[in-house]
């Protein structure tokens, strides 16, 4: 028999993450159908960019849940790579009219005890149409749960399936997630052998993948096995809606910058812009202020590239993993920066190895320093608050018993996410975020800033550069020139050149002398929880520009 492949494009609004037989968690293969089904033509995913170019594709499964705890909860369709819902508590789920929160079941029964049949053919003749696979999402009519059987339940006959009944045959397919949360905690539950749905109350998500199949669908039942219940009632069928994401810029378009016209940064330095322009083949204190990289940290030159890379770690039970810092504002004795940067550019290149990834706390990377404190004779900043859990104030103040003036400034880290070990499909997958102190913070400790939808895998080189423009100052002021801090602070962030954060309300100072200090290399681990295991990572190509720098040019 002829046969043509369906190939199924996740669409990611703004850009797309290819998914070939995502299948809402498929193992690869495509969708195969009969030609003569005309119905059943992808439609053109909207709004996609042109393919990235080799090396830059993407081909992960999308609109995948999990049920072992780090899936859906109150607020998060996925915990593990923290992507919210639009609509924390309930979740999000598209009627059988596409309208999102909307109240027309695509399949609906009355609920008695043991089987429980649901023929839900439209939406998944919805989903080979439209080629995203999102899942099914359920609701009930019932205060009281409905408790059915999960698919590791102890009766495999009783465990949920898809039976899909096409001109070639059937096929009954098993669930692969029966994900369960509720509004009322912030964490997800191991929903895998058994799962409520309960009115307003108690959601679940079930997907099924759809890549084993082939024929012309005739007929798709979802079949549960209700275990427990106290009263009827009615058990509703949706489209699970959820969030979007992408691998570092998808299939969104590069940006280039003025590093394009420099292939792998040769020259680059020499550009007016360009602060600074360098790898890892000089880890002296000539070349980066703060000393500091772990022990069995590595300078290697990429015969590719041509560049020195920093292989490093956070090694078992130990907190920090580098901490080189590129000042580019230095002090005078009297403790005075010598002069004041207050928008700069800074890029970097990171790869994280198969060992990355706690379970136990996220990581600190690097991002801009705006701290300052004090110059130390050494010839270093000397800080005092912005990190660690003291508030910054923005203030310049005079510290009457050292003879010195001092600022009170903040550090604009990078932050990283962990990894589940409970079998996430997408644990080799890392939401990124700043780790930002600044003025209007709540509590002690810097605010945790996700970038978007944005996220990046292990064993690939991304390109993360990080733009700020401090905020300006207005009167009144005090005696030493201190103002008030006007909230039009600036931080954008890309990734592989295309935006991927951008905020524009922050205040970090207040008085007119301070800017940025430099751009700070730092790895940590936490929080003040050690690392669980050797977590190794790379760095290269580091510029600070006060200009857009963009990804490096590696085509010539």
């Amino acid at each position: 028999m002829h046969r043509r492949e369906f190939v199924i494009k996740a669409t990611l609004g703004a850009g797309a993450l290819s998914s070939v037989g995502c299948g809402g968690g498929g193992k690869g293969g495509a969708v195969v159908l009969t030609p003569s089904t005309p119905t059943i033509e992808p439609t053109p995913a909207p709004e996609t960019a042109a393919p990235p170019p080799s090396g830059n594709v993407n081909t992960v499964q999308q609109f995948l849940s999990w049920d072992a705890g780090s899936g859906p909860s109150r607020d998060y369709w996925s915990q593990k790579l923290q992507l919210r819902w639009a609509n924390p508590g309930t979740g999000d789920w598209l009627d059988a009219h596409q309208q999102p929160q909307g109240p027309i079941a695509f399949a609906a029964t009355t609920v008695a005890l043991g089987p429980v049949a649901l023929v839900v053919t439209d939406l998944v003749r919805r989903w080979l149409s439209t080629g995203q696979n999102r899942g099914f999402y359920l609701r009930s009519t019932q205060d009281w749960p409905f408790t059915f059987a999960g698919r590791t339940h102890a009766t495999a006959q009783q465990r949920p399936t898809l039976t899909i009944e096409t001109d070639q045959g059937v096929t009954v397919l098993e669930c692969i997630c029966n994900a369960g949360w509720t509004p009322t905690s912030y964490l997800g539950r191991d929903s895998r052998s058994a799962f409520n749905v309960a009115a307003d109350v108690q959601f679940a998500a079930l997907q099924f993948d759809l890549s084993t199949w082939v024929g012309n669908l005739r007929r798709a039942t979802l079949t549960l096995t209700c275990l427990t219940l106290k009263y009827a009632g009615v058990l509703q069928v949706f489209e699970l809606n959820p969030p979007q994401f992408r691998i570092g810029r998808g299939e969104l378009p590069e940006e280039p910058g003025i590093a394009s016209n420099y292939v792998f940064d040769r020259g680059l330095g020499a550009h007016p812009s360009v602060l600074f322009a360098g790898d890892f083949s000089d880890l002296s204190r000539a070349r980066w202020q703060t000393g500091g990289v772990a022990p069995g940290s590595q300078a290697t030159k990429d015969p590719h590239t041509g560049t020195t890379y920093l292989r490093s770690q956070i090694p078992q039970g130990q907190l920090l993993g580098c901490d080189l810092e590129r000042t580019v504002v230095d002090g005078a004795n009297t403790g005075i920066p010598q002069r004041t940067e207050t928008e700069l550019y800074a890029r970097y290149y990171v790869f994280l190895e198969d060992d990355w990834g706690s379970e136990v706390d996220a990581n600190k990377m690097p991002g801009w320093d705006g701290r300052f404190g004090w110059w130390h004779s050494g010839g270093f900043w000397q800080n005092t608050t912005g990190n660690g859990g003291v508030r910054p104030t923005g203030l310049k103040v005079r510290n009457a018993s050292a003879n010195r003036w001092e600022f009170e400034g903040a550090s604009m880290r990078g932050h990283g996410g962990t990894r589940s070990n409970d079998g996430n499909p997408y644990d080799n997958l890392f939401w990124l975020g700043s780790y930002m102190y600044h003025l209007d913070q709540d509590g002690d400790f810097g605010e945790p800033m996700r970038w978007a939808s944005t996220v990046i895998d292990r064993g690939r080189w991304h390109c993360i550069e990080q733009h700020i423009r401090m905020n300006s100052i207005t009167g009144p002021y005090d005696a030493i020139g201190n103002g008030e801090a006007a909230k039009d602070g600036q931080y954008t962030v890309w990734m592989n050149g295309a935006l991927a954060f951008k905020r524009a309300n922050l205040r970090w100072r207040r008085h007119p002398e301070m800017g940025v200090q430099g751009f700070w290399l730092n790895w940590y681990h936490g929080g003040t929880a050690a690392s669980p295991r050797n977590m190794h990572f790379r760095m290269d190509s580091v510029v600070i520009a006060r200009a857009y720098i963009g990804p490096r040019n590696e085509v010539g």
